[in-house]
């Protein structure tokens, strides 16, 4: 009898550990979760409510999120020991529209959702993708989706399958003299957010 009181006595201590222990991660997550809408929030064109789609921060607040919604947007941002990290050209924000789980749009947008250019280019700070050749895309995606993207494609961009146009700061199109295509294995990566501003 004696025995058992001192294990019961420890059974009891480690579930009040494991119950303390849950309660703070909890309360931990709710904190984050609560500053990633804080800044989520700045983004008027995001629609709300939104959930995380991707998160990968480590313990010292660096890392990136994405958010998603009912409307298929995809928020992303980076953070930099819990800080909104500001990319070159003052970009904290991308903002991708799909239709159909095919992209439409980027935008670049400051610390306060606002648009922003992106300086490396052309200073756009939206860009719109426009299949004009749905079938042959098809086909060059399959290739690109079988390879998980681990694929080498000859730059198809003389194909003329995918026209981007870009906007600037007020949303406004940049004139080109000429239009801009870009190949599809670009536009894949572009798809599933491989690229960073």
């Amino acid at each position: 009898m004696n025995i058992i009181k001192p294990i019961s006595s420890n059974r009891k201590l480690i579930q009040l550990f494991f119950l303390f222990f849950i309660g703070f991660q909890c309360i931990s997550a709710t904190a984050q979760s609560d500053n990633y809408h804080v800044l989520i929030n700045r983004v008027k064109e995001f629609s709300k409510p939104a959930r995380i789609l991707n998160q990968h921060i480590d313990a010292g607040g660096n890392g990136s999120a994405e958010f998603t919604n009912a409307e298929k947007q995809v928020l992303r941002f980076r953070l930099d020991h819990h800080k909104l990290q500001i990319q070159h050209g003052g970009i904290a924000y991308q903002l991708f529209y799909y239709k159909n789980d095919y992209l439409e749009k980027i935008q670049t947008l400051d610390v306060n959702g606002k648009l922003a250019g992106e300086r490396e280019s052309k200073n756009e700070s939206g860009v719109l993708f426009v299949i004009e050749k749905p079938n042959l895309y098809l086909k060059k995606k399959k290739l690109i989706d079988d390879a998980e993207g681990n694929i080498d494609l000859k730059d198809d961009s003389n194909e003329r399958i995918i026209r981007v146009q870009l906007y600037d700061q007020n949303n406004m199109l940049i004139p080109e003299f000429q239009p801009t295509y870009i190949s599809s294995k670009t536009y894949w990566n572009y798809n599933v957010r491989m690229y960073w501003p």
